[in-house]
């Protein structure tokens, strides 16, 4: 017998992709050609015409699309018009096994079995969206974290984080999610540097969590010893103004660039010509970026805690998040040890193999089995 899978898949329909929206895409890609014998219905709101614009696996035999027609605004003005009514009904009438919201959320009723994937829980231990919104995030992700069938988690840390809000050992499955590598498009001839200089990369939101303004006094530490810029890449956040008035009062305004959004070409670009790749966050519910920077054999350094040194291993040096120091020693560790900079190279690779979509779909797939099995028991 066919099982009929239901994901949701709105956040894929960005068009500056984030790391959640890529997420969903690996996992359902690799899903879809893991197992013929399963049907995927892919869930979205629709506009009230019921156009679409998603052209993603519409030729794969056992995918069907379900852009949900659902007014425009209704779905975060009136979000439990779609999580307690819209969307289950329309998972009744497609009877649908098993149900996955691969971001935070689910239905919070219907009798399908349900799977929800938690990122990270960084909302409830710091301020990230704002406190208004995060305390509304928590709830809503309590509620679903309580609903579900099952609680799969991206990282042990985010597993350790969702046992100590309450959820049950037993009810939370670990899953990594997979590398894709440096996408295809982009193995182009590199582009001239835009530095004359070796230059320092971070790349993430300008924002509390991801750090900066530590980042730039570690900088300051080692700005006098080294000709190295300073290159923040990454859309402005609430760390922007703090950050350009640090750089200032520190005298660093020719050696520190905040760049901003950038493209994927110029991601790809800045990290062809990086000396090094810095990273040293507050909290992390995994660490993709870190996988990203060392495809491309770069060394990285970033914070001993949560998720990262899951998804760094022994291929980074780890600093405090509380200590700028320890990033300036790093820095300074990398600078003047060739053999420690070749070491982390020489681990990037075997870490960056661990992760695969191929096994992130068929862990995925087995608690989706499991959880039909014991539903057709009942």
């Amino acid at each position: 017998m066919t099982l009929r899978v239901g994901i949701y898949i709105e956040p894929v329909k960005v068009s500056a992709k984030t790391g959640i929206s890529r997420h969903i895409i690996g996992l359902v890609e690799a899903l879809v050609n893991l197992n013929h014998d399963t049907h995927y219905y892919l869930y979205y709101q629709a506009d009230l015409l019921g156009q679409t614009h998603l052209n993603w696996l519409n030729t794969q035999q056992n995918v069907t699309h379900r852009g949900l027609r659902f007014p425009k605004n209704w779905l975060s003005e009136r979000p439990s018009l779609w999580w307690k009514h819209y969307l289950p009904f329309h998972l009744w009438k497609d009877k649908i096994d098993v149900f996955h919201g691969a971001n935070h959320a689910i239905p919070l009723r219907g009798k399908c079995p349900k799977v929800v994937t938690i990122h990270d829980l960084a909302y409830y231990y710091m301020e990230v969206h704002g406190e208004g919104f995060d305390r509304y995030l928590q709830h809503t992700t309590n509620l679903a974290m309580a609903v579900a069938n099952k609680v799969i988690a991206v990282s042990q840390s985010t597993a350790n984080d969702c046992i100590r809000e309450g959820v049950p050992a037993n009810k939370i499955e670990v899953i990594y999610q997979g590398f894709e590598g440096v996408p295809e498009a982009l193995h182009i001839e590199p582009k001239p540097t835009m530095s004359s200089q070796p230059y320092i990369l971070f790349i993430g939101t300008i924002q509390p969590r991801k750090n900066i303004e530590y980042i730039i006094k570690a900088f300051k530490q080692v700005s006098e010893h080294y000709p190295h810029q300073l290159i923040l890449a990454g859309a402005p956040g609430d760390s922007s103004e703090n950050a350009e008035k640090l750089i200032t009062e520190l005298g660093l305004n020719d050696r520190v660039t905040l760049l901003g959004y950038i493209s994927d070409e110029e991601r790809d670009n800045l990290y062809r010509h990086a000396d090094v790749f810095v990273y040293p966050s507050k909290y992390e519910g995994f660490g993709l970026v870190l996988l990203e920077a060392m495809s491309y054999n770069l060394p990285v350094i970033t914070a001993d805690n949560s998720a990262l040194p899951e998804a760094a291993g022994d291929a980074a040096l780890y600093c405090d998040a509380e200590k700028p120091e320890t990033l300036a020693q790093a820095l300074q560790a990398l600078f003047s040890q060739p053999e420690t900079r070749n070491t982390l190279i020489a681990n990037s690779q075997k870490q960056i193999a661990k992760f695969t979509w191929q096994t992130c779909a068929e862990q995925t797939s087995r608690v989706y089995q499991s959880l039909a099995k014991q539903e057709h028991v009942k």
